[in-house]
């Protein structure tokens, strides 16, 4: 993929992808802005040693008595990465993993309310979640912009059946258009699908970036 720019939204680089992709891809790496308020996942931890550092785009803080959770520090995270996105310049993919996924997610609705457009050719996001809350709903309903009520951006969805968060994946898979989504399944959790098990798939999600990106696959 010549002059391909991905952004990552997540500290957890898939090296397979890179390889997948070909044509000498550029991954910019972007960390939140926040220090993580909570140990990492083992799965990060055993990627990165247990000192890290790590980071998150916000803290969950579960409101008392209810189900509802607040997204302390999220309006900042968004104001970060707008920044960070206009200082790189027009970029190809936004891949998040996890709350990195939910971030991707927020700032693509975010551009669409906004400006009518996002910066960027699709979205990647794995193990991701639906990110609906009282800060958020309104954000996320403004984006709603094709015909079948959905976020319209081309997007790529990687989905765990053993995640426990599999079901909000699902849910966060149906906020994209039907018309320009693709969702890939594997048989692993909360994780990137393990590189040697699954390394079809990983070529699968590479063509479709590569289609939606209109790069020819070689």
């Amino acid at each position: 993929m010549v002059g391909e720019q991905m952004v990552p939204f997540s500290s957890i680089k898939p090296s397979l992808y890179v390889k997948n992709l070909g044509q000498k891809p550029e991954f910019l790496y972007v960390n939140a802005p926040w220090t993580a308020s909570g140990p990492a996942p083992e799965l990060v931890r055993s990627f990165y040693g247990e000192m890290g550092p790590f980071y998150q785009w916000w803290d969950a803080i579960k409101h008392e008595d209810s189900e509802i959770f607040h997204y302390e520090g999220f309006e900042l995270s968004l104001d970060y990465l707008m920044g960070q996105i206009q200082a790189l310049g027009t970029v190809d993919v936004v891949l998040g993993f996890s709350q990195g996924a939910a971030m991707t997610t927020l700032l693509t609705a975010h551009y669409l309310s906004i400006y009518g457009y996002v910066p960027w050719k699709a979205c990647v996001l794995i193990g991701g979640f639906y990110p609906s809350n009282a800060e958020t709903k309104e954000l996320l309903d403004a984006a709603n912009t094709s015909v079948d009520g959905a976020i319209d951006v081309p997007s790529v969805h990687v989905v765990g059946r053993a995640d426990p968060l599999a079901p909000n994946s699902d849910k966060l898979v149906q906020s994209f258009t039907r018309i320009r989504r693709v969702k890939f399944e594997h048989e692993e959790g909360h994780k990137f699908p393990s590189p040697l098990k699954y390394r079809t798939l990983y070529t699968d999600i590479a063509q479709e970036v590569l289609a939606m990106t209109g790069q020819a696959w070689r």
